[in-house]
């Protein structure tokens, strides 16, 4: 078993540097005994962390080199930009945090007959972390297995998957600055996949509707929601199922299914001893469209329109 010192734990939690210049007054002498009389590690350097973790070594197989974010689109020409300028703020924040992982961004535009490859293309030209599949499949789940299948052809090819972690989004929805520093987080500590929580934006629904979709809705920790627009999974056990089923709909429903009948757990507390962890968590909640009538059938719109036709026929 190989380790890193408490530093490198430090940052692929995502524990923000202090201010610079400042330092703790403590140092790391954590050290693991070597074959012979030195010390596989002796580190007597001071660490520049909001939280000290002294004397804390972790196997290597916890930590992360590399994160993907998979964003399947389909004539969303309209709400793209906004997603990847979000996406990439999120990769910016992650560079800060963890600077060891290596992040990018993948979207699959899958048969698009706007302009929502230009978009890409223009942020392309603008970063290099973003890249662009094209596919004809007018599916989503088999639009998200190609996205996850790109990323570990190019990662994979030099990284353990247990190092990577697939993060999903819709083109529809804006994530957090911190949601892929979060998604580290919750990996060093034990999560194998993580479920957030949506909000729909405010500005495309009725006030009405709103209050009724957050009456309807729970956002708290353990919450029993899925949302491929915000999920994210080891490489490793996302492989070990099978991956995205090339479903029409709840292709991301089907693969936490996938995961809990292989013996994957909700966890629920740190004593939980489990192969892997599916957290529920409500602290990483991303910005989704509100809109009533959206690309895919029995998706977040239809649920909304749904409530929308509840609360008609209660008036």
């Amino acid at each position: 078993m190989r380790w890193l010192p408490a530093e490198s734990w430090c940052c692929a939690t995502g524990f923000t540097p202090s201010k610079a210049g400042r330092w703790t007054v403590k140092r790391c002498t954590a050290w693991l005994p070597g074959s012979g009389s030195s010390a596989s590690w002796s580190i007597g350097r001071r660490i520049s962390c909001l939280k000290y973790c002294a004397s804390q070594l972790v196997p290597v197989g916890r930590g992360l080199a590399g994160m993907v974010v998979i964003i399947p689109a389909h004539d969303e020409q309209e709400r793209l930009g906004r997603c990847l300028d979000s996406v990439r703020a999120a990769m910016d924040h992650l560079a800060g945090a963890c600077p060891q992982v290596e992040a990018m961004a993948i979207v699959v535009a899958d048969s698009c007959s706007d302009g929502t490859a230009q978009i890409a293309r223009r942020h392309i030209s603008e970063d290099p972390r973003i890249s662009l599949q094209q596919v004809g499949y007018g599916n989503v789940g088999a639009s998200r297995a190609a996205g996850a299948r790109y990323a570990l052809a190019g990662l994979g090819a030099r990284m353990d998957p247990a190092s990577i972690w697939l993060a999903s989004t819709d083109a529809e929805t804006s994530v957090p600055e911190n949601w892929l520093a979060g998604f580290a987080e919750l990996h060093a500590r034990g999560a194998d996949a993580v479920v957030g929580t949506v909000q729909p934006d405010r500005g495309e629904l009725d006030e009405h509707l709103f209050n009724l979709w957050q009456q309807a809705y729970h956002p708290v920790e353990g919450h029993g929601h899925i949302h491929g627009a915000n999920c994210g999974v080891s490489a490793a056990a996302y492989l070990g199922v099978g991956g995205f089923e090339p479903l029409a709909a709840h292709e991301d429903v089907a693969l936490v299914a996938s995961l809990r009948r292989a013996g994957y757990r909700v966890q629920a507390t740190a004593r939980v001893q489990a192969t892997a962890r599916v957290q529920a968590t409500a602290r990483m909640q991303v910005l989704t469209s509100g809109r009533l009538h959206g690309r895919l059938r029995e998706g977040f719109a239809d649920y909304l329109a749904g409530l929308e036709h509840q609360m008609l026929r209660a008036r």
